[in-house]
């Protein structure tokens, strides 16, 4: 059973690998460098200043702007916690076949980058800190005489997002782990997994003392529930306090059973915003997140295994060897001869095998004295993890694995997998099946397409029914009107709203007006008719997507009339399913309020805004809907907003698309909505 189930994801898992690194592949062949950096993938014009030592020898690659060309490093759509690739400038006339090139290379660069010359020299690595002047990376320290090469290249350097293949290579080898198992795993948990067992719910544990008095009665009971029993599903919706119930849980396992736990996530910002809500309640000892500190909360970095290494006694047995590596890397600058370089490297080389056995003991210490160790689920099989076995058989009595509906399935068997030694008593699993899946490359096999996007959640739901899971049926978010279609449409009406927020509107904000804008929950500025037609971005095959111009103009115009009303910038957020809205929105608005977010639906998953407003942009005579099809996107836009949620878009579309959940939406529209008819006249500029 186990070696068919790991096969049959090995091979989607190749699959989706490799149209992951054609669609990069695609991006470099088709795109010219300034369309790279027009487009935010990339950023030019960079001069390497500096190369230092971080930890475990990894190093720092320091780029600030070429001042003979900007003052600033350009923006783009490039941040911290990103994977790229830096390279030397093509020249103009060759600018193509280099980036062609560039792309065949990308993934062979994360595993055995070659040492290459100063021309064709390149290095991937992590963006660990970006400024207006400077953008620092973490390289692995294989890549050390590329960085060289790149220190001594004549030609400035350019940096390009890339696939991250290293996260498909560590889902394949744990599917190969698992198919390995010759009989049936002796692990409990690994066996309901794959359905090779029964499962019988032990009656929830009574006369708990909840840590939090605040609790409502579905987060105490799926609690209680979770205590008990060896795998449980905690389903929350939007607004639920699903993070305060993990919290709680994590406390009553850590501090009333003397567990240690492992907590996961499929990204860096679900498992920080649970560490960061532990860290008022654990000693600062106990807590402990692996990770690269480049993509970590700011508040969380005191809990960073890196940072932790180099502060206090510990860093002061480390310093004296940082310094001396440094040192000799700085020298290689000055050295011409090739000789005269691999000589230098030779010596740093000594100096980091040094650094890595000091290193190795006080990271295992911290991972030994942590009572929750925090990582992504890529981040669950760290090394440094996997060497503390080498001192204690046991690490880990629970997994917790939050938001596992965003996750893909071979990523979550990562942790068990990597932990098996541990013996897991119990997996808990956190997340909501009618938000955003997880991210799916794969277009063209139907089959393999499916198998991906059918999240553990949904497999584990199909073949037990509801007998693990526990519904939050109570949201702290959304206004009532806001919240009603959404429950209804989603969670078979179950989702009710606190008394907290069912009637808050945005006039009970501070200073705010009370006005016609400002007194209605829900507001649908209802585009029918051909002057609100919907367009499409073909500047490049790649980026096609639509946009609607007039649709931006009421956005605009309704943003204007709340900041009228006194609604702070802050407050407000716009999404649309399209990417093309999304930039000529910006276009639009960003300049005259900055700190207002405009982002795709994808984007604003986790988020919530007193404000949202909602650019459907689709609309046209054969009444196609494209993303509108997809419910759970909509589900996440539409459970954005606490006070106001005001939907620009086509209703005749809605009604007339096919689609028997937009048809419903339209027809709710009607009825609860305030219903406005936009006059392109008045937004004539």
């Amino acid at each position: 059973m186990n070696r068919e189930f790991a096969e049959k994801y090995l091979k989607a898992i190749g699959y989706e690998r490799e149209q992951d690194v054609a669609q990069t592949a695609r991006l470099l062949s088709t795109l010219s460098l300034p369309q790279l950096v027009k487009n935010g993938l990339a950023i030019s014009n960079l001069n390497l200043e500096n190369i230092r030592t971080g930890l475990s020898g990894d190093l720092f690659m320091e780029l600030a702007p070429n001042h003979a060309v900007n003052d600033e490093i350009q923006k783009s759509d490039i941040k911290v916690g990103d994977i790229v690739v830096v390279r030397a400038k093509p020249a103009s006339s060759t600018k193509s076949k280099k980036l062609t090139r560039a792309k065949k290379h990308t993934s062979k660069v994360q595993e055995s980058p070659d040492s290459g010359t100063e021309e064709d020299a390149s290095c991937i690595g992590v963006v660990y800190k970006m400024t207006t002047q400077q953008v620092v990376l973490t390289i692995n320290e294989h890549q050390e005489i590329q960085a060289t090469n790149l220190l001594h290249a004549s030609k400035p350097l350019y940096v390009t997002k890339t696939t991250n293949t290293i996260t498909y290579k560590r889902m394949e080898s744990t599917m190969r782990k698992l198919a390995e198992f010759e009989e049936t795993p002796s692990n409990r948990i690994v066996q309901l997994l794959l359905n090779m067992t029964t499962f019988i719910p032990n009656k929830p544990l009574t006369g708990i003392k909840y840590f939090n008095d605040q609790l409502n009665k579905s987060q105490q009971d799926a609690i209680a529930f979770s205590m008990e029993n060896e795998l449980s599903i905690i389903h929350g919706p939007p607004g639920t306090g699903k993070t305060y119930t993990l919290v709680e849980l994590i406390l009553q396992l850590v501090l009333n059973k003397n567990q240690r736990v492992l907590v996961c996530g499929p990204s860096n910002i679900s498992v920080d915003t649970i560490l960061e809500r532990l860290s008022a309640h654990l000693p600062g000892n106990l807590l402990l997140r692996i990770g690269h500190p480049a993509r970590l909360l700011k508040s969380n970095l005191l809990h960073s295994l890196d940072i932790l290494t180099k502060r206090g006694d510990n860093g002061a047995l480390l310093n004296d060897i940082y310094k001396d590596i440094d040192k000799t890397i700085a020298g290689v600058r000055k050295l011409k001869s090739y000789k005269d370089r691999r000589e230098a490297w030779n010596e740093v080389k000594t100096l980091r095998k040094e650094l890595r056995a000091r290193e190795r003991s006080i990271v295992t210490d911290l991972i030994l004295e942590a009572k929750v160790v925090v990582a992504t689920l890529h981040g669950a099989s760290s090394k440094e993890l996997l060497k503390a076995y080498d001192e204690v058989p046991k690490l880990f009595d629970t997994v917790i694995i939050d938001e596992v509906s965003q996750s893909l399935e071979p990523q979550c068997w990562i942790p068990l997998i990597s932990h098996y030694k541990s013996n897991i008593s119990k997996l808990v699993l956190a997340g909501d099946d009618k938000q955003l899946p997880p991210t799916v490359k794969t277009e063209d096999n139907a089959k393999f397409q499916k198998q991906l996007e059918t999240t553990l959640f949904d497999r584990l739901v199909k073949n037990y029914g509801n007998v693990f899971k526990k519904f939050l049926d109570v949201q702290y978010r959304m206004n009532e009107t806001i919240m009603e279609f959404p429950s209804k449409a989603m969670y078979n009406g179950k989702l009710l709203a606190h008394d907290s927020v069912a009637t808050k509107l945005l006039l009970d904000l501070p200073g705010c007006d009370t006005a016609e804008d400002t007194e209605v929950a829900v507001i649908w500025y209802d585009t029918q008719g051909d002057f609100f037609l919907e367009s499409e971005d073909s500047d490049s095959a790649v980026f096609a997507s639509k946009y609607n111009e007039n649709e931006a103009l009421v956005v605009k115009s309704h943003i204007l009339k709340l900041i009228g009303d006194h609604v702070s910038p802050e407050c407000i957020g716009i999404i649309s399913p399209y990417s093309a809205q999304v930039t000529l929105i910006k276009g639009m608005i960003r300049e005259m309020y900055p700190s207002i977010e405009i982002s795709t639906v994808d984007g604003f998953q986790g988020r919530e805004k007193e404000v949202i407003i909602l650019s459907l942009v689709r609309s046209n005579d054969k009444f196609e809907v494209g993303f509108l099809q997809e419910n759970r996107r909509l589900n996440v836009a539409m459970t954005r907003p606490k006070k106001q949620l005001c939907v620009v878009g086509n209703i005749e579309m809605l009604e007339r698309c096919g689609n028997k959940y937009l048809r419903s939406w339209g027809e709710w529209a009607e009825q609860n909505a305030d219903l406005r008819y936009p006059d392109i006249d008045d937004f004539s500029e």
